[in-house]
């Protein structure tokens, strides 16, 4: 490998990234093939990620893996971390996670943050190895160090939730804060969660939206119902009623069933809009065909009550059941209590009773 091989791959990548010069594919091909016949690992990784990506030429995952292997066995360490990757997807290649956890490890040896977190997640999920979640925190540990915000996130989501690990708020907060400063929506959804619960850390609504703020700015879905549900619900620091509806609006729209209820539950009662009984119906059937059993019963109520929806005792009665067979305690002291009285349906004290049981067994979990 000479100097020339070099001077070959920069100027490829000068037309690969369009830096100072018309940015041009063909002429980065041109330019990384001449330095690749000339052993230079990274432009045969170049070549690679052309035929993966399919930039400049026909996608070709084959093709790709051919290269990917070519510079991994040079030993350089982001082809043999994305060799990995494509054993792992059978992509190009027959799936093999022994293959995948060779190159993972190879790319990790070299201290490479992206095969180190890799390497992790093998063991985590049991993978070509028995699973071990200590082996797995190592790895990441040394991937967070790097500063690697995926890592960093991953580190701190199992010392949030235990998994694997003893549960460490401290060590949470500490590695979720890492990687939301370096911009990842993930972990400034769970600090904003951990900052609103009061979980690990003092509880502050202000501190919550500043972190579900930034997620939601990226488009984060659940960032953007959870900041509307805080500002809806939160204390008077950060309560917005109409901004909460104009969220959730957002994220119901995106098809987040949670986010339906509740853009329901603001037109019904008219908080931070004006009240519109057909809005909520619309977005409370959305849910309810879904499965969401709150809005299978505020849907079951309309029918009984004749608001928002046309008077129709049989179709509570399905809504309701429907929401009380999931364990909704409300909907089955409704069913109850049309049994008993013969509301919209024919008297049966039996099943009154089997109701009444049913929401007292549920609330008593």
């Amino acid at each position: 490998m000479t100097g020339m091989a070099q001077q070959h791959y920069r100027l490829g990548m000068n037309y690969f990234q369009g830096k100072g010069v018309q940015k041009s594919y063909a002429e980065a091909m041109k330019w990384f093939r001449l330095a690749a016949q000339e052993g230079y690992p990274r432009a045969i990784f170049m070549l690679g990620r052309m035929y993966d990506t399919g930039k400049g030429i026909a996608e070709n995952p084959a093709e790709a893996v051919k290269y990917y292997r070519q510079a991994a066995e040079l030993g350089y360490a982001r082809a043999q971390n994305l060799l990995g990757q494509a054993f792992i997807k059978g992509h190009g290649v027959p799936a093999n996670y022994d293959e995948a956890l060779k190159w993972f490890r190879k790319a990790a040896e070299q201290n490479f943050s992206d095969g180190q977190y890799n390497l992790g997640l093998m063991y985590a999920k049991g993978h070509g190895v028995p699973k071990d979640f200590l082996e797995a925190r190592r790895w990441w540990g040394l991937a967070a160090e790097q500063g690697n915000p995926k890592v960093q996130f991953t580190l701190g989501h199992m010392y949030l939730v235990g998994k694997g690990v003893k549960k460490n708020y401290s060590k949470a907060r500490q590695w979720l804060r890492q990687a939301a400063d370096q911009g990842l929506p993930t972990a400034q959804y769970h600090l904003g969660i951990m900052y609103a619960k009061g979980t690990g850390v003092l509880q502050s609504y202000t501190e919550a939206r500043k972190w579900l703020q930034k997620a939601a700015e990226q488009n984060y879905l659940d960032a953007i119902y959870t900041l509307g549900k805080l500002l809806s619900t939160g204390n008077d620091e950060v309560r917005d009623p109409a901004l909460a509806v104009s969220l959730l609006q957002q994220a119901a729209t995106r098809g987040h069933q949670r986010a339906k209820v509740a853009v329901a539950h603001h037109y019904a009662k008219g908080i931070g809009i004006a009240q519109d009984l057909q809005l909520a119906y619309h977005w409370w059937l959305e849910a309810a065909k879904e499965g969401n059993s709150d809005a299978q019963y505020n849907l079951g109520v309309m029918y009984i009550n004749g608001k928002g929806a046309k008077r129709d005792a049989l179709e509570g009665k399905k809504w309701l059941t429907k929401a009380a067979d999931q364990g909704h305690t409300k909907a089955q002291y409704c069913l109850g209590v049309m049994y008993s009285t013969g509301k919209g349906v024919p008297q049966d004290m039996d099943e009154a009773l089997r109701w009444k049981e049913a929401a007292e067994f549920w609330e008593s979990l």
